[in-house]
């Protein structure tokens, strides 16, 4: 059966949230960071923004179209106040944390997919100075039921 855009996105949320110390953020991908202060901290969300048809591939409805869907992953983490460099160095290692949980080779995360790490497309400290906010993409090539 070929793998639905919602299964993938679920199966990365699931795949970092088994990383100890990592939470789901209450609110989903496009609009990540309205969680409270307070609960903010190692939140993530997954989303996947765009699904492009590979290129000189037939698309057949009984077959299905094959396919690359785009994983994206945004996550905070506190800036400590007194020590900012060894708190972006954190959100690099978190980093490292996340990426390493996605590629895992599990039956889960690869049954009717392959995933592959993209980019790490923003490492950024918030204007406020308060959180390190960080995205990461990977994609996923599958084939997408036409019928």
């Amino acid at each position: 059966m070929p793998a639905t855009i919602k299964s993938l996105r679920q199966r990365v949320e699931t795949a970092i949230d088994a990383v100890a110390g990592w939470s789901v953020a209450k609110h989903p991908y496009n609009v990540f960071g309205r969680d409270p202060s307070s609960v903010l901290d190692h939140r993530f969300a997954v989303g996947c923004p765009r699904t492009d048809a590979t290129p000189a591939r037939r698309q057949r409805t009984a077959q299905g179209a094959v396919v690359n869907t785009v994983i994206a992953v945004t996550y905070a983490l506190r800036v400590r106040p007194k020590d900012q460099v060894a708190s972006y160095d954190d959100s690099l290692d978190a980093e490292a944390e996340i990426i390493k949980a996605v590629m895992a080779d599990t039956v889960a995360l690869k049954t009717d997919a392959t995933i592959s790490f993209t980019a790490a497309t923003s490492r950024e400290v918030q204007p406020a100075g308060e959180w390190i906010v960080s995205d990461l993409e990977f994609s996923a090539l599958h084939v997408l039921a036409l019928e």
